[in-house]
């Protein structure tokens, strides 16, 4: 299952540079959950995602540095590129009968969330 686990996040990264909607959608089970902890950000739904990934804007491309699996789960670190902006991304992905069910991401700088083109990110409320 590893080696399945590996694959699928590699074609979810190689698929979104090369801009392969309709691929990259493949790849996703139809409740994923995709959460920002840092900024309380999250979406519930395949077709959310890919609207993340399809409307994000400039030209932008990930190279994973780091990809570690075990069965059915994966924690990848990329190098996410803007322009001549190097950001490190942290996400864990959970895959479920072979598709992407869950994605938790971390960016190790601080930053607020940027205005989103998609209805489908919503907020959780600040914890008091």
């Amino acid at each position: 299952m590893s080696e399945r686990t590996r694959t699928a996040i590699q074609r979810h990264w190689d698929l979104a540079n090369a801009r392969r909607w309709d691929e990259f959608g493949q790849l996703l089970h139809a409740e994923l959950l995709y959460e920002l902890p840092q900024t309380r950000e999250y979406i519930d739904s395949s077709a959310g995602y890919l609207e993340l990934f399809s409307t994000w804007p400039g030209d932008w491309t990930a190279t994973i540095t780091h990809l570690v699996c075990e069965e059915a789960r994966a924690i990848c670190v990329i190098d996410f590129l803007v322009g001549s902006e190097v950001t490190t991304g942290i996400s864990i992905f959970e895959l479920t009968d072979g598709r992407i069910s869950r994605v938790t991401d971390y960016w190790p700088e601080p930053y607020e969330p940027p205005a989103r083109s998609t209805p489908h990110m919503k907020r959780r409320p600040l914890r008091k």
